[in-house]
């Protein structure tokens, strides 16, 4: 049942870790902005100090939910996850106490539509996340092939505290290394003291700081659903966006995250 092994995890805050797993059959191929289940058992202990679980599962039932791969399909040794550690919750109340060398399942498929597949390299992103719905996005931009000539990326991050801030280092690198690449993190209820940008991702489109052309400028959206109507909501009113779907391609992506 547990086909996997936890071969690396970085806390971000105690709320949030990146959680590296490796297949025994090793990491399936995969496109940018897929996900894949990832499961233990009842059994597995949860965190110290837990909410009581209104319904305790069987010992040997698996608890399954999907994650956005974070890492590039370039690396064939684990698959990366960025979860957020939510109190109740069936899963992650498990995840909290998991370390190298632990064994987990994951879904050998990997699925998921929200990918780069059928976008003209000339055209350029604007992917937009809050919270853990950066997993994807980092998948993207790690991926040699979605940087074409001439394509101009952006990554909006928004989050609630500056110490929820993940990958940071990683996109700024990006930032001094590539040309047309642009890195924008925003937190909605940082202190004072905070020298960066505060507020919510969507006052970035608000207040035009991030200029979009329909024609040429791909939207990705993930994370928060608030987030996601809003932003959906007013792209396609105001600037004429399209939500892409297979039978209707348009430039507006659209993943809510939970």
């Amino acid at each position: 049942m547990l086909n996997s092994t936890v071969v690396g995890r970085v806390d971000i805050n105690p709320e949030l870790m990146i959680l590296q797993v490796k297949p025994d059959a090793g990491v399936p191929s995969f496109h940018p902005g897929q996900y894949v289940a990832l499961g233990l058992t009842g059994a597995h202990p949860r965190y110290d100090g837990a909410p009581d679980e209104a319904e305790i599962p069987a010992a040997d039932k698996l608890i399954k939910r999907a994650y956005s791969i974070g890492s590039s399909p370039m690396v064939g040794d684990y698959f990366e996850f960025y979860i957020a550690i939510v109190p109740n919750g069936a899963l992650t109340s498990r995840l909290a106490t998991i370390k190298p060398g632990d064994r987990i399942f994951s879904q050998p498929k990997v699925t998921g539509t929200f990918t780069l597949e059928g976008i003209p390299e000339a055209h350029n992103l604007v992917l937009v996340s809050t919270g853990t719905g950066l997993a994807p996005f980092m998948s993207m931009v790690r991926t040699p092939s979605t940087w074409t000539a001439g394509r101009r990326i952006t990554v909006v991050h928004g989050v609630r505290y500056p110490q929820d801030f993940a990958y940071a280092e990683e996109l700024s690198s990006y930032v001094a290394a590539r040309d047309g690449f642009t890195y924008l993190p925003i937190a909605s209820r940082a202190p004072e003291s905070f020298a960066g940008r505060k507020g919510r991702v969507q006052a970035l489109f608000e207040k035009r700081e991030i200029e979009l052309n329909p024609a040429t400028d791909h939207v990705f959206l993930c994370g928060n659903p608030a987030m996601i109507d809003d932003l959906e909501r007013d792209l396609t009113t105001k600037l004429g966006y399209t939500v892409h779907s297979k039978k209707a391609p348009g430039h507006l992506h659209v993943e809510k995250y939970w």
